[in-house]
């Protein structure tokens, strides 16, 4: 024994035995995400009915019954990317490429437009996931006093953005199947309505004040956010070439 182990030994009470792993456990290892009291239904369903609930739970004590959240952001990005891939996007968002298509366009500025629509389904997931600790920075910022910390933020705002590819996951679903589905502004405003839901819900505040300074902040959130959308873009794009 050296010097490390008497100095701090190592008891071991308790031996762990470890079973062959059988299709009986595979299928309810798998079934076990879908419980409605945990897992990946549950966490769903707090999601869009109790968000301030969800997110405190699993800052605090409920975390054993929520899904895990950043495996949740990978899940329901990967998603709405494979639906966005099979489905007509264009549709989706509403009017644009109709508006486009009242222009005159010569080919080069089209094939602009087709450059920079390929590189924002390419790295889709990287420009969503850069809002969130841009976010979680402002929302922090302008709510130090409710007791968080910034990394408590960015669990907040991983949610929020689950929660908004499984909106995007409906609404192209629904474009699939339904014609005259709603467009991207009427989209973006149910985002914006559930964002603040979520935010009110979890800090439990709802006065005027809160909710003023709060809306500064997803402003300035959002001009932030697009400067860096914009630099990168610009910097995939030269790459690309």
């Amino acid at each position: 024994m050296d010097k490390v182990d008497k100095e701090y030994p190592i008891h071991i009470t308790q031996e762990r035995t470890i079973n062959r792993i059988t299709l009986k456990e595979t299928i309810l290892d798998a079934l076990s995400a879908f419980n409605l009291e945990r897992g990946l239904l549950y966490t769903v369903k707090l999601l869009f009915s109790r968000p301030g609930h969800l997110i405190r739970s699993y800052l605090n004590e409920g975390r054993f019954q929520i899904f895990n959240v950043f495996r949740l952001l990978f899940l329901t990005t990967a998603l709405s990317i494979t639906l966005i891939y099979v489905s007509d996007f264009s549709e989706f968002l509403g009017g644009i490429e109709e508006g486009w298509n009242n222009y005159e366009y010569d080919e080069q500025a089209s094939q602009k437009i087709n450059d920079l629509q390929k590189v924002f389904f390419e790295w889709y997931n990287l420009l969503l996931w850069i809002a969130i600790p841009i976010y979680a920075l402002f929302s922090f910022i302008f709510n130090r006093k409710s007791g968080y910390n910034y990394a408590e933020h960015m669990v907040m705002q991983s949610f929020y953005v689950s929660g908004m590819n499984i909106g995007y996951v409906v609404v192209l679903l629904l474009g699939l199947v339904i014609t005259g589905t709603p467009g991207l502004s009427l989209t973006l405003l149910l985002f914006l309505v559930y964002y603040f839901w979520m935010l009110s819900s979890w800090l439990k505040d709802r006065r005027l004040v809160f909710v003023i300074k709060n809306i500064l902040a997803f402003l300035l959130a959002n001009i932030v956010y697009g400067i860096f959308m914009t630099v990168i873009l610009v910097i995939i794009a030269f790459i690309a070439q």
